[in-house]
């Protein structure tokens, strides 16, 4: 996960599985205009119970947006307590998406979410979202 001090966009780097044949791909998931981001536990036992990440009876791998989340209201209040006559009343417009898989999960509010799977190798891709993170060429 790269998410630059700035903030404007966080880039995932994933190896991704397609279920019909298994072919194994690396995608760049880009979340645009992402506020906040959390990566790590909980792995996919410990999401399960959770309807974010459960899939009928098997944890949901794969990107979700969490519907009617309380996430990006929560920040109001909390953002007031440092900022009270300039907290942006565009926080409850933030998608709040949850990223289930095997070791770790993801969630993230922002503004929308991209994916976009590449031919090339783990660390290419993950080059490639470093490059586009800091605004340079691709190499």
């Amino acid at each position: 996960m790269i998410h630059a001090e700035d903030g404007r966009d966080c880039r995932v780097v994933l190896v991704v599985v397609r279920p019909a044949n298994q072919e194994r791909k690396v995608a760049i998931v880009t979340l645009e205009w992402c506020m906040r981001s959390v990566f790590g536990y909980p792995n996919d036992e410990a999401y399960w119970p959770d309807p974010r990440g459960a899939d009928g009876d098997r944890p949901g791998y794969g990107f979700y947006e969490v519907l009617s989340s309380t996430w990006p209201d929560r920040l109001i209040p909390y953002n007031r307590h440092a900022f009270p006559e300039r907290t942006p009343s565009h926080y409850s417009t933030m998608r709040h998406f949850f990223i289930g898989c095997h070791d770790a999960s993801g969630e993230f509010l922002a503004r929308d979410l991209k994916v976009e799977v590449t031919d090339g190798s783990f660390q290419e891709a993950l080059a490639e979202a470093v490059n586009q993170t800091a605004g340079l060429d691709p190499l």
